[in-house]
């Protein structure tokens, strides 16, 4: 116990020394402000991915340097850097957190579940796919590891009732996850990556709505949907002609399970027609906070339990991208690539495979915090495309148990083993970022 305390102390002591040496490094053009914010990337990205201290303390811990050390040299108000705490987007997410409360605590995701689930069929790739489409959008609302531990539990039944060779168990473990980390990708609270991609292009003065992101963010998760599910069914062919699959039949809805889905489909609705009313998404995520806890739907405990510490990551983000771009780090970046010839396409596929790569051993949200800010300074011309490229890159997240939430429930399992899991994780990486970088750039041309 103590070793590991001591390991990570060291961690942090050569984390901030390591920042403090890259602040002193006389890089050429470079202000102060640049090179002080290049010396917090360095000690946020370190602490971030080393996970040496939790991850919100590391984004309390950027504030805190921003305050300190950078506020006076640039000369802006500490506001500056304290407001992306609470910027629109985090309101959003927080919206969506109360909403996922909500339907989980009163069992309404298990009835979609029920709903859909029960009309597919006995067919094993109709199963599969019912399935994976219902924690996809599951995901699209709440919380992915909420959504797999639904269609885990689906999954498990199914598998318990297969032969214990059939390959196709492995497909019904492995296309939970997938679909959960792909499920995200279609709406700005799908996962955080989408949101702090959002809050950035918003301080670059390019406002993303509701619909206009799920009109880039859904086909191009069905795309890679349908693509995962047919490599699952590929590489794992079912022996069985059918399956069994035990649904409890569903119960009448009682008076509280009627007030909850009533306003998930109002604040859905107000989400969907931003282009109408015109007014921001994060003024419909106070409907269900306001409702739920107005009405006592969700209690003290529930609230305590909303998912702060997720909040406060995204805030730290959105914050140290402040600091780069306020600091002139985003300007020297740009000056320095400009005379690199960069091919745009060959830009975009780095980006998507370099996010993909870092995603399968770190957090997404961390990964979207470090590598968002750096993408829309390189790609100044199509910030908008720079940045959802790589927060739907982050959601990608396929290769490894480690690589997110999801993956690690689908291996506890203890049904599939890592190869099984890289195999065709890896297949869907590659094919994710290719089309990315192709079809999803020029959708975000065509559609924002």
């Amino acid at each position: 116990m103590f070793f590991i305390k001591y390991k990570k102390l060291i961690t942090i002591v050569l984390a901030i020394i390591l920042g403090y040496v890259v602040y002193l490094l006389p890089i050429p053009d470079l202000p102060v402000g640049g090179r002080i914010t290049l010396g917090i990337l360095v000690i946020g990205a370190i602490l971030w991915i080393t996970e040496a201290i939790p991850l919100y303390s590391t984004s309390l811990l950027v504030l805190f340097l921003n305050l300190i050390f950078l506020a006076r040299v640039i000369e802006v108000p500490i506001r500056t850097f304290i407001s992306p705490f609470f910027d629109p987007v985090i309101l959003l997410f927080l919206g969506g957190f109360a909403l996922s409360a909500g339907l989980s605590k009163y069992g309404l995701d298990e009835i979609f579940t029920q709903a859909i689930v029960s009309r597919v069929g006995n067919s094993p790739r109709k199963v599969l796919l019912g399935i994976m489409a219902v924690v996809a959008f599951l995901s699209m609302w709440m919380s992915n590891t909420a959504a797999t531990v639904l269609g885990m539990s689906l999954s498990l039944l199914i598998v318990k009732n297969l032969e214990a060779k059939d390959p196709f168990s492995l497909a019904m473990i492995l296309g939970v996850p997938f679909a959960a980390n792909i499920g995200g990708m279609a709406t700005p609270i799908g996962t955080p990556p989408n949101a702090i991609a959002i809050g950035l292009l918003r301080a670059q003065g390019i406002e993303l709505s509701f619909l206009r992101w799920m009109s880039v963010g859904l086909p191009l998760a069905i795309i890679l949907f349908m693509f995962t599910y047919w490599i699952l069914i590929t590489f794992f062919k079912p022996k069985a002609k059918a399956v069994e699959l035990k649904i409890s039949t569903s119960k009448k809805l009682n008076k509280t399970q009627i007030i909850t889905l009533v306003t998930f489909l109002i604040t859905i609705t107000f989400w969907l027609t931003g282009e109408w009313h015109k007014y921001d998404p994060a003024v419909g995520a106070l409907i269900p906070a306001i409702v739920f806890t107005g009405l006592g739907i969700l209690n003290h405990d529930d609230l305590g339990q909303l998912g702060w510490d997720v909040l406060l990551l995204i805030g730290g983000g959105l914050s140290l991208g402040v600091a780069i771009e306020k600091s002139g780090l985003s300007q020297w970046v740009v000056s320095q690539a400009s005379g690199l010839q960069l091919n745009p396409m060959m830009v975009f596929i780095f980006f998507a495979l370099f996010t993909i790569t870092l995603t399968t051993f770190i957090s997404n949200t961390v990964t979207a915090s470090l590598i968002v800010p750096i993408g829309i300074s390189l790609v100044s011309a199509e910030p908008t495309s720079i940045a959802i490229i790589i927060a739907l890159s982050a959601s990608i997240a396929m290769i490894l148990p480690i690589s997110t939430p999801p993956n690690a429930i689908a291996y506890s399992s203890g049904i599939i083993k890592v190869k099984d899991m890289a195999k065709v994780g890896t297949i869907i990486a590659l094919f994710s970022a290719v089309i990315l970088s192709t079809l999803g750039v020029y959708l975000i041309k065509l559609l924002t």
